[in-house]
């Protein structure tokens, strides 16, 4: 029987030129008419009909050939070790010529076809393969980064907007308006947005807010006038300058809706939170006004400054100042030290540069001697959410202490007369458990919590002590914690971890502009701190809490340990230095409209004002600072005595409640009773707290006063 011969409409072999898949051929040029289209003119060649160029038939729609994919061809995203060459349907291609030698054709406007891209062929122009995909993830972060961090400005759709993401209610998104009503409402309306137990109602006019009320749904005087407070702190967030809605943003409004939003949700548990916070408030706060009145009584009327005294007094020493609704910030928080603690430094004579925690940059040419006064230090008391079995549960009461409160006196040596409240206990069907017997009442699994604010540095060893003393428990130490000076002062640096090295030091400048008999001279401290003791550190964020007590009890090493972290914090941690602070010692120095008036060396006692003049070239007077944590923290200062060939050694302790004692003043103290000694140590003393903790003042003082000359 004979083979019969192909036909013209027959298939062509599997190796024909056309073919994709052939390796080293390319489509003819443009110039060159595609057999194709010479044999099937447009609009006659039937739809799934086979084609010259393909072994299979390519499907065509119309005279433009549909060109299979890299799948269908065979082909993947790697390239094989001959290179394949892609080819673009017959009559429709370009071809182009890649550096490396590929022959890649570029479809025509007909064509259909989509280019492999250099990740597809496993070509990177940096020499290596792209990861698409954690390119992608990075992007994606990126945008995750940023969703929800610009809040928007103020105006109707943005409180109503923030209230959304924080989980509120609002009256205005269910309501219907006409465009006329739209035109007349829209900005000119109250928004009331609502929790579990709480509402609050912003009042508009022209998109700016007039007014803002905070009502709970528990009724008591207390909880009524802390949502004054409340309310007129939001309104404060919500300010427009100059009447220009686009220039006040939503940020802190958000943040603080975000705080009321959080123990909202904590109070649908049966137990309203809003009013446990606000019956240990009632409580501390008649604390501190009993304290208050005390320390008054102390004092003579004709004291200056007798209530700004008496304030700082119980702030700083006695049971702390608890507020609520203050500082821009809702909530409740005991105030338990600042650094320009002295009570004789009103809030103008220590106006000076903000600290890095206050988020403000320094004013050039206007620092003083008293660095971070602002930096108050305090305990934001919050609630939430902890098993019972773990941990004590929070109490809804106000009667932490007696009515009516007696405090003991000073030399009774009697402490402060707290009381046990009743527990709080909530139906088992409050919470919706269905493993709850019925009947039968539990205790709420809520806590309290106070939040360090800012955080506290310690000694391993003290802050395991801290936490001991309100019963939590001990932090696991997965890796050899960081020394405590290098947590303190370089934390960039512990937090991917500290070796165990023998000693940690590290080193700052400070200037100083001395005048003696009118003669100017600036002088240049050259700090060294030498920890050689091993002593780890741990950084106290939070502590949990059953009882305010446990708290006040804890205040007095609370401020030790601030203010150890104050002192070197400002001395070697300036984001200036040097020329961050000065001192005219032994002389009054000129004023002029630049600067501040300067004072004498005997006026440091006299609580007078701190100035910063220009800083030339001086003198450098080296000082060796050695830190020691235990027992008592002590700095040991070495620097030499102006004018003179001794070197003084002065040892400072930083006792509870931050005071100062000298137990050493080597090269200071040459003569003089015992009696007379310990008078000059106590002045000394007293000289370190006036100067707010700057330890290269309190140095330029002792170095000028010890001068022979």
């Amino acid at each position: 029987m004979a083979t019969p011969t192909p036909s013209s409409g027959s298939k062509r072999p599997a190796g024909s030129g056309l073919t994709p898949s052939h390796f080293n051929q390319s489509s003819p040029p443009r110039s060159v008419p595609s057999p194709v289209a010479a044999r099937h003119p447009a609009g006659k060649t039937p739809i799934n009909h086979p084609t010259t160029s393909s072994s299979q038939g390519s499907k065509t729609l119309g005279s433009t050939p549909l060109v299979r994919n890299l799948s269908q061809t065979g082909n993947t995203s790697s390239p094989s070790a001959n290179m394949l060459s892609f080819g673009t349907p017959s009559g429709l291609g370009i071809e182009g010529t890649t550096p490396l030698g590929l022959h890649i054709h570029t479809p025509a406007l007909g064509g259909a076809a989509m280019m492999p891209t250099m990740s597809d062929l496993g070509l990177s122009t940096a020499g290596g393969k792209r990861n698409e995909d954690e390119e992608r993830r990075a992007k994606m972060r990126k945008v995750l980064r940023k969703i929800g961090t610009p809040k928007g400005r103020v105006s109707e759709e943005g409180i109503a907007r923030v209230s959304r993401r924080v989980g509120f209610a609002n009256d205005i998104d269910a309501e219907k308006l006409t465009a006329e009503e739209k035109e007349r409402k829209v900005g000119n309306r109250p928004i009331s947005t609502a929790g579990n137990t709480i509402v609050i109602e912003v009042h508009l006019k022209n998109q700016v807010p007039q007014n803002v009320q905070v009502m709970y749904s528990v009724q008591s005087k207390a909880l009524e006038e802390q949502g004054e407070k409340a309310g007129k702190l939001l309104l404060n967030d919500l300010k427009v300058a100059d009447g220009v809605a686009l220039n006040a943003k939503l940020d802190r409004f958000a943040a603080n809706l975000e705080s009321l939003a959080r123990l909202d949700r904590l109070s649908a548990g049966g137990v309203n939170c809003f009013e446990a916070l606000s019956g240990l408030y009632s409580s501390l706060r008649r604390l501190y006004e009993q304290e208050k009145g005390a320390a008054r009584a102390g004092m003579k009327a004709s004291v200056p400054d007798i209530e700004e005294k008496t304030e700082t007094e119980v702030l700083c020493k006695k049971s702390g100042k608890p507020v609520a609704h203050e500082r821009n910030r809702l909530g409740v928080e005991i105030l338990y030290w600042h650094e320009s603690r002295h009570a004789g430094i009103s809030k103008d004579k220590a106006a000076g540069t903000k600290t890095e925690a206050d988020g403000q940059k320094a004013n050039d040419g206007d620092t003083t001697a008293i660095q971070g006064n602002d930096t108050t230090f305090a305990l934001r008391i919050e609630a939430e959410s902890s098993s019972a079995g773990l941990y004590p549960s929070l109490r809804v009461a106000d009667t932490w202490l007696p009515y009516p409160l007696e405090l003991p006196s000073a030399g009774s040596g009697e402490s402060i007369p707290w009381q046990e409240p009743p527990l709080t206990f909530i139906a088992p069907d409050a919470t919706g458990n269905l493993m709850a017997v019925d009947g039968q009442q539990h205790l709420p699994d809520l806590r309290f919590v106070a939040m360090l604010d800012p955080p506290l540095v310690m000694p391993y060893q003290t802050a395991l002590n801290v936490l001991a003393a309100v019963g939590a428990p001990q932090p696991q130490a997965m890796t050899i914690p960081p020394q405590y000076a290098a947590l303190l002062l370089r934390p960039e640096v512990a937090a991917h971890g500290q070796p165990n090295i023998a000693s940690f030091t590290t080193s700052a400048e400070q200037d100083f502009l001395s005048q003696r008999d009118g003669q100017e001279n600036v002088v240049r401290h050259n700090y060294i701190l030498d920890s050689v003791k091993l002593d780890w550190g741990f950084k106290v964020e939070e502590l949990p809490f059953s009882h305010p007590r446990q708290l006040i009890e804890l205040l007095p090493t609370l401020r030790q340990w601030a203010c150890v972290g104050s002192l070197l914090k400002a001395t070697f941690n300036r984001q200036n230095a040097p020329s961050t602070s000065s001192a005219a010692l032994n002389g009054t120095a000129p004023t002029n409209g630049n600067s501040r008036d300067h004072f004498k060396l005997d006026d440091l006692l006299q609580q007078s004002p701190i100035s910063q003049p220009p800083v030339q070239n001086g003198n450098n007077v080296p000082v060796n600072i050695a830190l020691a944590t235990a027992p008592t923290p002590t700095l040991g200062l070495i620097f030499p005595i102006l004018d003179s060939e001794r070197i003084a050694n002065i040892s400072v302790q930083i006792l509870p409640n931050a005071d100062f004692a000298i137990s050493t003043h080597e090269g200071i103290l040459q003569s003089g009773t015992a009696d007379d000694q310990g008078e000059k140590t106590r002045k000394m003393a007293r000289a370190l707290e006036v100067c707010g903790g700057d330890l290269g003042l309190w140095i330029e003082w002792l170095r000028t006063t010890s001068s022979p000359s």
